[in-house]
């Protein structure tokens, strides 16, 4: 049982670090092609219509500097503003998920 759990969880993550080794640009649609199926445990259910977002601070980063440079550097001052933050890095938990992925669907 365990050996079995083991074994998809490693092919799981052999197929996103090729996925991510090929990609490039992240977006939502992308990541979300490799969710779980339904068999497959998960630490959380996800609501029907959330996005998986896995990105960590130095992509975030990127993607901000990007929208900035796009000249979208006063929307990303309003979401901020709206999530109750100055700054990325004082995002938490379900903010920085809501963040990471209106930045990326940009």
């Amino acid at each position: 049982m365990l050996e079995t759990e083991i074994k998809k969880l490693t092919a799981a993550i052999e197929a996103l670090t090729a996925r991510l080794g090929t990609a490039d640009a992240l977006t939502a649609d992308a990541l979300t092609a490799d969710a779980p199926t339904a068999d497959a445990p998960t630490a959380d259910a996800p609501t029907a219509d959330a996005r998986l977002i896995t990105i960590n601070q130095e992509e975030l980063t990127r993607v901000c500097l990007a929208l900035s440079r796009a000249g979208k550097k006063d929307d990303i001052k309003a979401k901020l503003s709206e999530l109750g933050a100055a700054r990325v890095g004082e995002l938490k938990g379900d903010n920085l998920a809501t963040f990471a992925a209106w930045a990326v669907a940009q």
